[in-house]
């Protein structure tokens, strides 16, 4: 399964919920260096859908905050969980 997601690195807090630019928002403490925010996004996201961080991959977005991910997840069960988070916004900052 893919989905579209918007990082915003340095944030207050790592949390996965509501939506920024079209696409699932993911906030991450990890500024956005030498890879540490990517690295904390598949943590963060793996953890959201109850996943290990080595079942989800990274195919775009590579140095932008618009990132496309692959997970390996049963489609109707990753999409309900999809729309649930991004129906809740995590807040964060």
């Amino acid at each position: 399964m893919r989905i579209a997601i918007h990082v915003k690195a340095n944030a207050r807090r790592s949390t996965v919920g509501g939506m920024a630019a079209g696409s699932l928002a993911v906030r991450v403490k990890q500024p956005a260096v030498d890879g540490k925010a990517n690295a904390a996004v598949l943590e963060v996201v793996a953890e959201a859908f109850g996943l290990r961080s080595r079942q989800i991959r990274l195919l775009l977005g590579q140095t932008s905050p618009r990132k496309v991910l692959e997970l390996d997840i049963d489609p109707e069960q990753g999409a309900a969980r999809l729309a649930e988070l991004q129906a809740h916004p995590a807040g964060g900052g």
